[in-house]
C-alpha cells in the first residue's frame, strides 16, 4: 500500500498547504515579461537568428544533433541526482518525528543507493528558464540533473538551442513497459527524444455552484452575466488563447494569426460584458476558494484535489466543446553532472508502485495507467483498516476521468499552439497581451 494513507499529513496542515500552494501550472501575471527583465519573445532569439532554429517543442527534435548519447551516458550513475520540480508535485508524508518527507524518493534511494536532492523550485516555466539561460549560454553546469517543463515555448527554446540532452532509449525499461499511449511519442517531442512525462492535466472550468445561475458547461457561459454575475470570472492568462480557440472550433496546433484574432475578439467581447474579475496565473485558485470568483478557467488537478480530498464546494467541468491538454515533462539539461542517475530516477517513476504514490497525492493524469488499479487496491486496504473516508477518496480519484481519461475523452482535447519563431511569439503576444494587461 502506498504511504500516503498511513503517514499522511494531517488535514489542518494540508488545508494550509493547499491555501498557499503554487500550482504546477503557475505563470507570472503579465506573461509577456519574464522576471529577468526580458521579453518572452526573446527566449527564442538564440534559436538561430530569430527563425526558431529546430522545431523543438513545436514538433521536432530540435538542435543540431551534436550530442553523442553513448558519451553522455557512459559509466555508472553518480551518487546524487539534483531534481528540480514544481511545488506540491510529489507525494509527501510525515516520518515518526513529524517531519515531512517524500516516500517515493525514499523508496528509490533505498533501492538504488543513489541520493536525490529534490527541490520544488520551479514556480513558472518562464522564471525558471530565465535563471538557467545565462548558465546554458556560458556552457556552465546548470545545477540540475532533472527539470520539469511544460510543453510550449520554453520547451521549444530549450530543445532548439541544444540546452537539453537527448535521452538514452535503452535506459527506460519501465517507460517502455508501462507508459500510457498519450505519454508516448507526443507531437511536441517525437519518440520521446528529449523527455518523459511527469504528469499531465487539462485546462477546463472550475465553478462554485452556489454562486452561479444554472449549469456551467460551455465557454459562452463564462461570458454570460446572467449565469456568472458581474466581475466574477477568472481567466488564465497563459492558457486562455488556446482554450478559447478549442471552444470556438479552431484547432490551435494548426492555427494562424487570423484564428488568433478570432479568439481575441471573443475574449474582448467577454471583457466588454463586464464579467471578468481578473486574468490570473496560479492565484486563481485562492480567489475561487475564497468566493471571489463564481467561475474560472482552472487546472484539473487543483480543483479536483480540493473537491475530493479537502471537501471544497467547487466543481470541475470539461467544457462541451473541448479542453486544453498539457504535459509536464522530465528533461535532462545540457551540462547535467549525473545524466545516468537522472535517467534512473526518471524511469523509476514509471514503476507502477512509485507512480501510484505520486498519483494519489497530486491528482493529475498519471502517465502510468496501472496506477488506477493500484489506487483501487489501496482503497480496499484502507477500508479493511477501518478508514472509510480515505477509501472513498481513493476510489473517487481512481474513477475520475480527469485522472484516467479514455480515448473518447482525450479525443475532445487539444494541445496548444506551438510557437517556434520570434515572429510568431511577437505576433501572438501583440494580439493577446493587450486583453489581459490593458
Amino acid at each position: 500500500m502506498s504511504q500516503r494513507d498511513d503517514r499522511r499529513i494531517d488535514d489542518l496542515r494540508m488545508n494550509e498547504l493547499m491555501r498557499r500552494r503554487l500550482t504546477r501550472r503557475s505563470v507570472l501575471k503579465g506573461a509577456g515579461i519574464g522576471v529577468a527583465g526580458f521579453s518572452l519573445a526573446s527566449f527564442l532569439a538564440a534559436c538561430g537568428g530569430g527563425d526558431g532554429g529546430g522545431t523543438g517543442g513545436g514538433g521536432g527534435t530540435g538542435g543540431d544533433g551534436a550530442f553523442d548519447i553513448a558519451e553522455i551516458y557512459a559509466g555508472e550513475p553518480g551518487s546524487t541526482v539534483n531534481f528540480a520540480n514544481w511545488p506540491f508535485y510529489l507525494d509527501q508524508a510525515k516520518d515518526e518525528n513529524g517531519d515531512v518527507y517524500n516516500p517515493s524518493l525514499a523508496r528509490f534511494e533505498e533501492q538504488s543507493g543513489i541520493s536525490v536532492n529534490y527541490q520544488d523550485v520551479i514556480n513558472s516555466n518562464e522564471e525558471f528558464f530565465g535563471r538557467l539561460r545565462p548558465l546554458f549560454e556560458a556552457g556552465d553546469d546548470p545545477g540540475w540533473d532533472i527539470i520539469v517543463i511544460t510543453n510550449g515555448r520554453i520547451l521549444t527554446a530549450l530543445v532548439a538551442n541544444d540546452w537539453v540532452y537527448p535521452l538514452d532509449p535503452s535506459r527506460r525499461p519501465n517507460f517502455d513497459a508501462n507508459a500510457a499511449p498519450w505519454a508516448r511519442d507526443p507531437f511536441f517531442d517525437p519518440q520521446n527524444t528529449n523527455g518523459m512525462a511527469w504528469q499531465s492535466g487539462i485546462t477546463g472550468i472550475g465553478y462554485n455552484p452556489s454562486m452561479v445561475n444554472g449549469e456551467i458547461a460551455t465557454l459562452q457561459d463564462l461570458a454570460d452575466p446572467a449565469k456568472v454575475g458581474q466581475s466574477s470570472v477568472g481567466m488564465l492568462t497563459y492558457d486562455m488563447p488556446d482554450f478559447v480557440m478549442i471552444n470556438l472550433g479552431i484547432d490551435p496546433t494548426t492555427s494562424g494569426p487570423d484564428e488568433w484574432r478570432e479568439a481575441a475578439a471573443w475574449l474582448q467581447m467577454q471583457k466588454d460584458a463586464g464579467v471578468v474579475r481578473g486574468y490570473y496565473g496560479n492565484e486563481y485558485l485562492d480567489e475561487l476558494r475564497a468566493g471571489n470568483l463564481s467561475a474560472a478557467m482552472g487546472w484539473s488537478g487543483d480543483v479536483i484535489y480540493g473537491s475530493i480530498w479537502l471537501g471544497f464546494e467547487n466543481q470541475f467541468v470539461f467544457p462541451e466543446d473541448g479542453a486544453l491538454l498539457w504535459v509536464d515533462s522530465m528533461l535532462i539539461p545540457a551540462g547535467a553532472q549525473n545524466p545516468v542517475g537522472a535517467m534512473a530516477v526518471m524511469d523509476y517513476y514509471y514503476d507502477p508502485e512509485a507512480a501510484t504514490m505520486v498519483a494519489e497525492w497530486v491528482q493529475y493524469m498519471s502517465p502510468v495507467p496501472a496506477t488506477q488499479e493500484l489506487m483501487l487496491r489501496d482503497a480496499d486496504q484502507a477500508e479493511e483498516d477501518g478508514d472509510k473516508g480515505l477509501a472513498n477518496k481513493l476510489r473517487a480519484s481512481a474513477e475520475s476521468p480527469y485522472l484516467y481519461p479514455d480515448e473518447a475523452f482525450l479525443s475532445r482535447t487539444s494541445f496548444g499552439r506551438p510557437l517556434t519563431t520570434d515572429e510568431e511569439v511577437e505576433e501572438w503576444d501583440s494580439i493577446f497581451l493587450p486583453i489581459s494587461q490593458g
